[in-house]
């Protein structure tokens, strides 16, 4: 890899390394607003795959991207007005930023399922 042409990853990300959004694993991103004529081609990407409700990860899995870059992507373009996040099964927008506190609840409850998996 040539040195002086910055990685692919970083340039998707734009150079940042996170952002304050925390989805839920469960949750579904869907696009609010279609026009995709002042997004990058992984934003514009995320906003025709999220014409039907997919979570995070999964897009991340059909984009080739990691979730943590994902998440930036997601970040911006929440902010500009193109995409929602919902809970699963909800009807209202999600709340987007979980405090720490909740992190804990969030782990309890995948070990909870994730106990319930091998019964």
């Amino acid at each position: 890899m040539d040195p002086d042409v910055p990685d692919g990853l970083y340039m998707v990300v734009g150079g940042r390394s996170g952002t304050t959004l925390r989805p839920d694993p469960f949750s579904l991103v869907i696009t609010e607003r279609a026009d995709t004529s002042e997004l990058s081609l992984e934003e514009a990407d995320i906003v025709r795959i999220c014409g039907r409700p997919i979570s995070p990860a999964e897009l991340g899995a059909r984009l080739n991207i990691p979730l943590g870059a994902v998440t930036i992507l997601l970040a911006d373009l929440l902010d500009r007005g193109h995409i929602t996040l919902r809970a699963a099964g909800a009807l209202g927008p999600l709340e987007t930023s979980v405090p720490p506190a909740d992190d804990r609840r969030l782990l309890e409850k995948l070990r909870v399922g994730l106990i319930n998996l091998s019964v």
